[in-house]
């Protein structure tokens, strides 16, 4: 794991040792295992090595296959039984290869169409010298980053923007529309990035380079398997079978497996389940809980996880609260050229991580994954009416409003499963919340800028590039394409990356996320219990304290506090993206004031008159715009 990059020339130069050299040396401290460079007439590619599983340690890359193609792969492939038999002869000489050999094998049998084959986190760059052409691609869930530049002569791609921005030389432009869809709140962009001229390669998409053109594609199109059918028991089987693949997966380490354990439904299922298969013989690498305690503070769980250890068996390591400081987070945005990352969500993160480096451990598990597949909707209602089916409907109605008289029951049934087929608006707001807001534009957004930049243009074209049958898989699909993965995660990969540890969601293992795509949303959602399925599948692998809960911790006090610092420095009105004309800087301190009144003692009411996450993605970006861009 860790990064690639690459640079092509269209024009005839001939790559040098010196140019990519100097776009290794640009990029974000990375390759805890070295730096290896490959080039050859007009190609060359990089690989910043950090050996995470077995087969890695060691491993010879960018590398060449039996066809003359090259490969720089950046992940890890989660179903290699299935890959090698599908190579058949030449698998079984590929038993011990690290995941770039298998994928490389496969490409030269399979051509671009062995992607659909693979399962894992990856990001990869394939040079095919006879064609004299370039392909890269990345996996549906996007957790491995890909960005790339073309100027008409020269092309380049890296992991992450420092090695094209210092590396390339390009010249720096903000991206302004890509800038609003962040301080809106209503990031939809799947290939933008903020700087004008570097695209991502999408979630599940892929590009060439050949006879000097760009071919663009999304590759990940289903179908997806409807399992509404299923009985209870079925699902619950089956969600087992493929959590404990997916499980067996991402343990699959060089190093001993830490996993967070903050008490909540998600991790806390993670952790108790892997425990049990290590104890049936089914894992055999090390587990390390790991969970951050915060005493006295709203976000404190320690009742829910020590429940977990005592049940379980174990005990987790400890860590303590760290957050970041709004100096620390400018040296990051300079160093790195990325988006600082969110307080709220590092708080006991970033004193572990720096433990797991200490202590040597690789690989990181976390929950993430599971609100966004199990907290379940009611998009099945309107699937079961245009089946006809009247009977199903009604049961669902009687089941999920249990707290409401038959008649409310009956009618909000009814109201959830006929709005979204015969109202175009409220089908619009069914399947692309993120977007629903009362203004066209926000009001704290700067309404001549937003014209500018179009942002109302862009909220209304994008689309999710594949269409799925049923108003469930359509709503469920935005899993797949979530563009604020980009911003919100994507910060958080680099830092962990930079600190000798990869990041792994077993519950966005792709086998288990198509099965959520075709999951009965009943077993979701039921009697108004959010993942009714991952409860059921729990049960005498979770302490009922915790298996039952149906509260979540509220991770936003060191936001409010760094922001109230921030503002103190810098008031609202002198931010640069106010002076920049493109917010208005006193509608953003009358978003923040309520939650700074309810942080000084102030009622929950307070609180709920707040926007938080545009606030903090206006200070992320007069923190980016200053320190990373240059402003």
């Amino acid at each position: 794991m860790s990064g690639i990059a690459g640079v092509v020339f269209t024009g005839g130069r001939e790559m040098t040792a010196p140019l990519l050299a100097h776009v290794a040396g640009s990029a974000t401290p990375r390759g805890f295992d070295g730096i290896s460079q490959w080039y050859s007439g007009p190609a060359g590619m990089i690989r910043f090595h950090h050996a995470t599983t077995p087969e890695a340690v060691g491993e010879v890359q960018p590398l060449a296959g039996p066809s003359g193609a090259v490969i720089a792969f950046d992940g890890r492939l989660d179903n290699r039984g299935d890959l090698l038999a599908l190579l058949g002869e030449r698998g079984a000489a590929l038993v011990d290869a690290p995941d770039a050999g298998l994928a490389l094998a496969l490409f030269e049998a399979r051509g671009e169409g062995f992607l659909k084959v693979l399962v894992g986190d990856w990001a990869l760059a394939i040079w095919q010298p006879d064609r004299q052409r370039l392909f890269a691609a990345r996996s549906p869930m996007g957790w491995r980053p890909l960005m790339w530049h073309f100027d008409g002569k020269i092309f380049g791609f890296a992991t992450e923007p420092r090695a094209l921005v210092a590396g390339l030389g390009i010249a720096r432009r903000v991206n302004e529309g890509v800038a609003g869809e962040f301080m809106s709140a209503r990031f939809v962009t799947d290939t933008e990035t903020f700087w004008t001229g570097i695209e991502r390669i999408e979630q599940g998409g892929g590009i060439t380079l050949e006879n000097g053109r760009v071919s663009i594609w999304h590759w990940h199109d289903g179908p997806f398997e409807d399992l509404s059918h299923l009985s209870d028991e079925e699902h619950v089987e089956r969600f087992l079978e493929l959590f404990d693949q997916a499980l067996i997966a991402t343990t699959r380490s060089s190093t001993p497996v830490a996993a967070h354990l903050s008490g909540g439904l998600d991790s806390s299922s993670i952790v108790a389940r892997i425990t049990e298969l290590q104890r049936a013989g089914r894992i055999d690498c090390p587990l390390v809980p790991v969970s951050a305690r915060f005493p006295g503070e709203l976000q404190d769980e320690t009742v829910y996880s020590a429940a977990v250890e005592a049940h379980s068996g174990i005990e987790a390591r400890i860590t303590k609260r760290e957050p970041q400081s709004i100096d620390e987070m400018a040296l990051w945005c300079a160093e790195t050229l990325q988006l600082p990352m969110r307080p709220s969500a590092t708080e006991g993160f970033l004193a572990g991580i720096g433990t797991q480096q200490a202590m040597g451990e690789r690989v990181l598990l976390t929950g993430e994954g599971g609100d966004d597949w199990m907290a379940g909707t009611f998009g099945h209602l309107p699937d079961m009416l245009l089946r006809g089916n009247l009977t199903g409907l009604y049961r669902e109605a009687m089941s999920q409003f249990p707290q409401e008289p038959p008649f409310v029951r009956l009618r909000r049934g009814g109201f959830l499963a006929l709005a979204p087929v015969v109202s175009p608006a409220y089908r619009n707001k069914f399947l692309r919340p993120h977007l629903t807001f009362d203004d066209p534009i926000p009001g704290w957004i700067r309404p001549e800028w937003a014209a500018k930049t179009g942002l109302a243009d862009r909220w209304a074209q994008s689309r999710p590039p594949v269409d799925p049958p049923g108003f469930a898989q359509k709503q469920r699909y935005g899993v797949f394409v979530h563009a604020r993965r980009h911003t919100a995660h994507e910060p958080l990969l680099a830092f962990t990356e930079r600190h000798g540890v990869e990041l792994r969601h077993p519950f966005h293992d792709l086998r288990l996320a198509n099965f959520f795509m075709g999951a009965s949303g009943r077993m979701l959602k039921r009697g108004g219990e959010r993942k009714y399925l991952l409860r059921q599948a729990m049960r005498g692998t979770l302490p009922e304290l915790v298996r039952t809960r149906q509260d979540k911790a509220i991770f936003i006090t060191s936001l409010i506090d760094m922001v109230e610092e921030y503002f103190r420095r810098r008031p609202p009105e002198q931010l640069l993206p106010a002076k920049l004309g493109w917010i208005d800087g006193a509608k953003v301190g009358e978003m923040f004031a309520p939650a700074l009144a309810w942080r000084q003692g102030g009622s929950q009411e307070m609180l709920n008159r707040s926007r938080l996450g545009p606030v903090w993605f206006i200070v992320a970006m007069d923190l980016w715009l200053e320190h990373a861009f240059g402003l």
